[in-house]
Formats: structure tokens, C-alpha cells, sequence
């Protein structure tokens, strides 16, 4: 028997709207969407120096990586590092320990665990990809904790300003770059799984492809690999802790040395020049737990290294 309900009558629930077909909803804003090619970004366009200027006199100190830029704030007495434009991507919100606060399409979260003298914050993608901000007092000078925070939270939101109205700044790189090669594809899992304690291990890139991490347990906790495209002034071996030596034909500074929680090699070879004096930079590093030697790890950072130099473009 068929039930008719008149137009009086009440029906009880909650009303789910209906998507209209004919105006769909448009696609989330993702890292992928707003900065398309994240290689190609200059993170000094991102930040301006009167951002800050505020809380003292500020410039863009020369460039010294691929993936951020530094702004030099000087505030009673005190020169603070506000370090801005490094991207990562994490696998699921529980990583952040801070509240994530939306702003705009985007949300910013509160990175703790910093000491006093640093203050960091995370400017997070719908896909999950997090701009990281940090500022440091590396100076003798006191700077109250909120001081540095409050010169966090102004910079991370003058990026997402940016960011969200299309202002990117690219940068053109010169013929033979490492700014546009991924780092992930200059060394196999394969090699990497054959080296002590690495067995399983899984390339980790970063979004701009200026890194990459291979570990068993995809953190970045000992045992770990990494290679890194980076710019600045090339190392200069001194016979103690820095060494030259030729790997796969290229000149390479090996360094190496012992914490409380990590043993750590590290392979240097300097590339093309890049601008005002400064050059590309290709680096390994391999990081083992306690209770290796250095000899270890830099046995580890010869074949990585050796892979790697033999890739790079020619």
C-alpha cells in the first residue's frame, strides 16, 4: 500500500544538502595548486625585509640553500635568524603537537620542542605539505620567547598572504643546475638498502625535490641517508676533520664526526657557480646510531656519494 504524505505534513532528520552539478566545488587549494613548481621557487620572494621591520632593522642575508631564505632582524641589541620557506610533507596531522589554526584555505600550527631561544612555525597545506618558519637568537643577547613567536607569526602569515594571492617568485636556473634534478633520483634503493642497517629503506623526497631521505622507518631517525642539493660557499678541507678526496672523479670534502645520539659522514662536491660568488653544492650525508665509528659512516657515504656524482648533469 502506498503511503502519501501531504504537503503539511513534518518529516523529522537533518536536511544534507545536495551537491548542484551545474557549479562544482572547486578543487582544494593544495601545495600542488598554489606553487605548481615548487623547484623553481625562490624562497627570498617570499619574505620582505619590511615585514619585520616592526621590531628593528631587517635585510636578506646572502643565499645559503635552494629551499629557504634568511632574514636578518637585529631588535634591542640582539641579530635574530628568521629562517623561512623550507617544505616538507608529513603523512598525517598527529605529527604537529600544536593546534593547527585555519587562516584563510590554509592553517598554521605551533611547532614546539624549540628551546628558548628559537620559536618555530608551520604554515600547512590542505595536502598536508607544511612551510616551516623558524626564528633563532643566536646572539648573546636575551630576547624574550614571545618576542621571538610574535616574529614567527608575523612572517608565516605574510607568506600566506603571498601564497594564496599567486605571488610566487621563480628563479631561472642556469644550464647544468641542480635546480630543477630531484634528488631521489640520483641513488637507487637498491644501493641504499645494501648499506649497514638500511635494508628496506624507501626514498622520502621533499616537495621542492631539493632532498631526499632514505631510512627504514621512514623518520628521520638513525639510520639514515640523505641527499641534498643545496648553494653557498664550497668547503674548504683543513687535513683534521675535513678531508679531500676523489670520488667518481669529482673533488669531494669528507667530514665526519661523533654526537650523544648519532654518528654522522658527510661527501661535499661543488657544482656550477651559481651567483654572486657563491656555488651548487652536492651533498651526502649518512647519519648511524651510536656505537658505529665514523669510519662506518663514511664507508656508507663513498658508495652513496659515488652514485650520486655520477649522475649529477655534465
Amino acid at each position: 500500500m502506498a503511503l502519501l504524505v501531504g504537503c503539511g505534513a513534518t518529516v523529522t532528520g537533518t536536511a544534507v544538502p545536495v551537491p548542484d552539478p551545474t557549479f562544482p566545488e572547486p578543487p582544494a587549494r593544495t601545495a600542488e595548486v598554489l606553487l605548481r613548481d615548487p623547484a623553481s621557487i625562490d624562497p627570498c620572494g617570499q619574505v620582505e625585509p619590511a615585514d619585520v621591520a616592526v621590531f628593528g632593522e631587517a635585510s636578506i642575508a646572502p643565499v645559503e640553500s635552494l629551499d629557504y631564505c634568511v632574514l636578518k632582524v637585529t631588535t634591542g641589541g640582539a641579530v635574530l635568524d628568521v629562517v623561512a620557506g623550507g617544505l616538507d610533507r608529513v603523512q598525517h596531522e598527529a605529527v604537529f603537537d600544536g593546534p593547527l589554526v585555519p587562516y584563510e584555505e590554509l592553517r598554521i600550527v605551533e611547532i614546539r620542542g624549540g628551546s628558548g631561544v628559537q620559536c618555530q612555525r608551520g604554515l600547512v597545506f590542505p595536502d598536508l605539505v607544511a612551510l616551516n618558519v623558524t626564528v633563532d637568537n643566536h646572539s648573546t643577547e636575551d630576547v624574550p620567547a614571545p618576542l621571538l613567536c610574535a616574529v614567527a607569526d608575523v612572517v608565516v602569515r605574510a607568506i600566506a598572504d603571498r601564497v594564496l594571492a599567486g605571488d610566487v617568485e621563480r628563479r631561472r636556473y642556469a644550464a647544468k643546475s641542480l635546480g630543477p634534478v630531484h634528488a631521489c633520483r640520483g641513488l637507487s634503493d637498491a644501493t641504499v638498502a645494501r648499506l649497514p642497517g638500511l635494508a628496506g629503506s624507501r626514498a622520502w623526497p621533499y616537495p621542492a625535490g631539493h632532498q631526499c631521505r632514505w631510512s627504514p622507518d621512514g623518520t628521520t631517525t638513525p639510520p639514515r641517508v640523505r641527499v641534498t642539493y643545496s648553494v653557498g660557499t664550497p668547503t674548504e678541507p683543513n687535513g683534521g676533520n675535513s678531508k679531500l678526496e676523489d670520488i667518481a672523479g669529482r673533488p669531494t670534502v669528507m667530514s665526519g664526526l661523533t654526537t650523544s645520539s648519532l654518528v654522522l659522514c658527510g661527501a661535499e662536491t661543488t657544482h656550477v657557480p651559481f651567483e654572486d660568488g657563491l656555488s651548487e653544492l652536492a651533498l651526502v650525508t649518512v647519519a648511524l646510531p651510536t656505537g658505529a665509528t665514523v669510519e662506518d659512516a663514511c664507508a656508507a657515504v663513498r658508495v652513496v656519494a659515488a652514485e650520486v656524482w655520477a649522475g649529477l648533469p655534465a
